[in-house]
């Protein structure tokens, strides 16, 4: 169900045979916390939601690379945003 795999660019993570790349995460992460604020009504401005924007944003932003099909899978991973390899 879940496989983790080396790679040179980064770990890939395979969830039910399809990989998760971190900008799907972080567009998940950013709707749960919508989902949850609208069900909740709890629109208010808080850390919780702070955080939950902010780590789904994040994600996004540091995978960018990843989200059209012509620069996906060129990048080395890094907690800072993607970088394309030198050599």
């Amino acid at each position: 169900m879940l496989r983790l795999e080396r790679h040179r660019l980064g770990p890939r993570i395979f969830v039910c045979g399809l990989r998760v790349h971190e900008f799907a995460l972080g567009f998940a992460v950013l709707a749960a916390a919508l989902l949850i604020g609208g069900l909740t009504e709890a629109w208010d401005l808080s850390r919780a939601t702070m955080g939950a924007t902010a780590a789904g944003s994040w994600l996004v932003i540091k995978d960018w690379r990843d989200l059209f099909p012509s620069t996906r899978n060129t990048a080395s991973w890094s907690l800072l945003p993607h970088r394309v390899p030198k050599d």
